[in-house]
């Protein structure tokens, strides 16, 4: 919390009075409150009588500017169980300067800082006082030679801990980032644009007696060019980080990972006859990562092609391919593109993918449409050459109906596996509706798939999901539903499967009253990030068991608020999340609530604020007890606009 003004020397003692008595000690107590409230009221009637508008524009030679913001000062105070009690009176604001230098396509910005900004003081979404500054800076934005830059700096502000499905849990600490780009774009010649961005951070979890932090910096630089009809591109990225992953579910020390990775590729496409066109790429990239003493590191190279064409306006058609030297490699992109830590992926000595694929589609009346495809897969991995074909056909049909419109699409496939003599039949269908009744809207969807290909062609998936809403208006008076779910698997994993489900509601009156709530629920398995937990993107048998993390639990939420009158604003919320987890037989029970309260009044330029907001979050893994932290502000806001 911000820091507080306190008395710079002690009252409340009489001549000759006995020291260190509890009169005296009571007596001090009160007057150290009547000094700081008598500082408050002083800062208040000051700020009261810039109550007066002001406004104003500032240019200095080529330079043109225009400043506004806010500034508060208030009562605040925090306690809680972990944290020594604090209270006292605070000061605090947010501005924008923002201008541009001989002609805004010239040089441009924008700079805003903010100081002691939370929930209860505030709209700003922080549990925690949080200070800091952004800016954002364009250079040369009217000509050839284009760049920008962005810089950030935060103090003690809020981030997440992210678990699937459910609301985050809340964490606090400091973090910047600055990214710089520039571009070159003549007429004639091949564009150019370079980018570079790097940032840091360090938290701590609510609750929990470890932390995180993570650094990262990219380069990229990328160039096109056109030549005879030919649209060609290469690009060229290089990416370091480094991260400490809170181990908070599991009772140890943050982890460190590390990771590293170039890439290079080069893209080239031109219109073909029949209405056509093709494209073709060519990648490598080299990567790198180290967690827990095991090491990833490898190349992989990428080569796709694909060509489209449409010889009648009714009929269209289109191959393409796709090759991989190396398919542990491409596993192991597919879990880092997440942000995830990667574990050592070994699919045998070599491994490679390659895929051919064809499709056809023709109008076989209004509305509706035939498609037909063919595809052949070819993958080592494990030792042995597997190789599997799908041939298959389906419809899409989409058309108003029944005074709504309708969506729906269906599909059949036959698919083959070089190692098995059965044949498996999949299906993949999906269908939406939506119509208004009078002054009710709705929507309703489904889909359902069943042996559909994953990354790997020995593992077959299987899902299904479905939604719903509903809104309508009486005056002023809304209201509105909405809810969904689905359920992914593998077909013949057991233990693999994941589920969510959600449920939302909302309702107005007029300025009078706005309410929600929110409910979800899900459980599963995923793999640690930075910030948190991420669904495994890959087949889950591909991944060891002990670096899998199994989930569940389910969070709601409850919102309020209302303006009585046109200056009079209440608003209140609760959210609440409970799940468990299970990380190589270390069970965790994880809770979390949050309270907040805000009400403010505006008279003319001043807003008085009072606000409350409370976090209790806990994690058993931990060996801590939940921890509880509130706050409270009551003081006012100035808004100006300096120049």
């Amino acid at each position: 919390m911000a820091g507080t003004l306190s008395q710079s020397r002690p009252c409340g003692e009489a001549r000759g009075q006995p020291r260190n008595t509890t009169a005296v000690e009571t007596a001090r107590s009160w007057c150290r409150v009547a000094g700081v409230l008598r500082n408050t009221s002083l800062v208040l009637a000051g700020l009261l009588l810039l109550a007066l508008p002001a406004a104003g524009q500032l240019t200095l030679g080529e330079l043109s500017s225009n400043l506004n913001g806010s500034v508060s000062a208030g009562y605040t105070g925090d306690y809680g169980n972990q944290i020594e009690s604090n209270h006292g009176l605070a000061f605090g604001g947010s501005g924008t300067l923002s201008g541009f230098y001989y002609n805004p396509n010239f040089i441009s910005f924008t700079v805003s800082p903010y100081m002691n900004q939370a929930r209860d003081n505030s709209s700003f979404q922080s549990i925690s006082n949080a200070s800091g500054v952004n800016l954002d800076a364009s250079i040369f934005g009217g000509s050839r030679f284009p760049g920008a830059i962005n810089y950030s700096k935060a103090y003690n502000s809020e981030g997440n801990f992210a678990i699937p499905g459910m609301a985050n849990y809340t964490t606090h600490g400091d973090s910047d980032t600055f990214g710089i780009n520039w571009s070159e774009l003549v007429p004639g010649l091949p564009s150019l644009s370079a980018n570079f961005q790097m940032g840091s951070g360090q938290y701590s979890i609510y609750g929990s007696n470890d932390s995180g932090s993570t650094d990262s910096r990219a380069l990229t630089l990328r160039s096109g060019y056109t030549l005879k009809g030919f649209n060609m591109s290469a690009f060229f990225s290089d990416g370091r980080s480094t991260s400490d992953i809170p181990q908070v579910l599991e009772n140890s020390t943050s982890e460190t990972a590390t990771s590293s990775s170039h890439t290079y590729g080069f893209t080239v496409s031109h219109a073909l006859p029949f209405h056509g066109g093709f494209a073709a790429s060519a990648t490598s990239s080299d990567f790198n990562s180290d967690f827990l003493g095991n090491n990833n590191h490898g190349n992989v190279d990428t080569y796709t092609a694909a060509g489209v064409f449409q010889p009648t306006q009714k009929f269209n058609f289109s191959v393409s391919t796709n090759y991989s030297t190396n398919l542990s490699g491409t596993l192991y992109e597919a879990i880092a593109g997440t942000g995830g830590v990667a574990p050592p992926l070994n699919l045998g000595e070599t491994s490679h993918s390659l895929d051919l694929s064809a499709s056809a589609g023709y109008a076989v009346m209004d509305h509706m449409q035939a498609q037909a495809f063919a595809d052949h897969r070819e993958q080592t991995f494990l030792g042995e050459s597997f190789g599997a074909n799908s041939f298959g056909g389906g419809v899409i049909y989409g058309r108003p109906w029944l005074g709504g419109n309708i969506n729906a699409a269906l599909s059949l496939s036959d698919n083959t596996i070089s190692t098995s003599s059965q044949n498996s039949l999949g299906f993949n269908g999906s269908v939406n509706y939506n119509r208004r009744f009078e002054a009710w809207v709705t929507s309703v969807s489904f889909n359902y798939s069943q042996n559909v290909q994953t990354l790997l062609v020995t593992y077959m998936s299987s899902s299904y999901g479905y939604g719903a809403s509903v809104r309508r208006r009486w005056g002023k008076f809304g209201w509105s539903a909405g809810g969904g779910g689905s359920k992914t698997l593998l077909t013949e994993q057991a233990g693999t499967s994941s589920s969510s489900e959600s449920l939302s509601t909302s309702i107005n009156y007029s300025h009078w009253l706005t309410a929600n709530g929110n409910y979800s629920k899900s459980n599963g398995n995923a793999i640690e990030t930075g910030v948190g937990l991420t669904q495994t993107p890959i087949p889950q048998p591909i991944v060891p068991l002990n670096d899998l993390i199994l989930y569940g639990g389910k969070s709601y939420s409850f919102g309020l608020s209302s303006s009585p009158t046109r200056r009079l604003t209440f608003a209140g919320s609760f959210a609440k999340s409970i799940s468990n987890t299970n990380l190589e037989g270390t069970l965790s029970s994880n809770n979390s609530k949050m309270i907040n309260a805000l009400f403010q009044y505006q008279f003319r330029k001043v807003y008085l604020t009072g606000g409350y907001s409370n976090l209790v979050q806990g994690f058993s893994a931990s060996g801590l007890p939940p921890e509880n932290v509130s706050s409270f502000y009551i003081g006012v806001t100035r808004w100006f606009n300096f120049f």
